[in-house]
């Protein structure tokens, strides 16, 4: 799908509820450069995106979803499911402001991680939120 008709997808009002939620003009605008950013790389990927209420915005390849942004009032919590087909190595180190594996996706034959959750919230640390999305197959 084209990256301007996935960018059609989230609505105006809904948009509005994502910059009443925050609390920051820089988290907003971090969150305006990631949205653009994923539905720009991932353009090929993506069949359908969805927003739940101003909360969330999720990501979906062939009905499953692959790429969750959590909108909290501090910072987004970003969500890599096993779905999106990367394999992270334990020891990888990424330079969010925070970062963890899913334990349950930990992937025996590989000895490597399927899914994490990172969080950010300023501009410094967009360019490590994108490495770990240009990750995504």
């Amino acid at each position: 799908m084209k990256s301007e008709s996935l960018r059609q997808m989230i609505p105006k009002e809904l948009w509005q509820q994502f910059l009443a939620r925050m609390k920051t003009e820089d988290t907003i605008q971090v969150l305006h450069r990631l949205f653009d950013y994923v539905t720009k790389v991932l353009a090929n990927r993506t069949d359908e995106i969805k927003a739940d209420d101003g909360r969330a915005i999720s990501f979906f390849h062939e009905q499953r979803e692959f790429l969750t942004i959590n909108v909290t009032r501090k910072d987004l919590r970003i969500y890599v499911h096993p779905k999106a087909g990367v394999y992270f190595d334990p020891k990888a180190k990424f330079a969010v402001e925070k970062f963890r594996f899913w334990e349950t996706s930990y992937h025996k034959a590989s000895g490597k991680y399927r899914a994490l959750s990172f969080w950010i919230s300023e501009k410094e640390y967009l360019p490590a939120a994108k490495k770990i999305i240009d990750m995504i197959p």
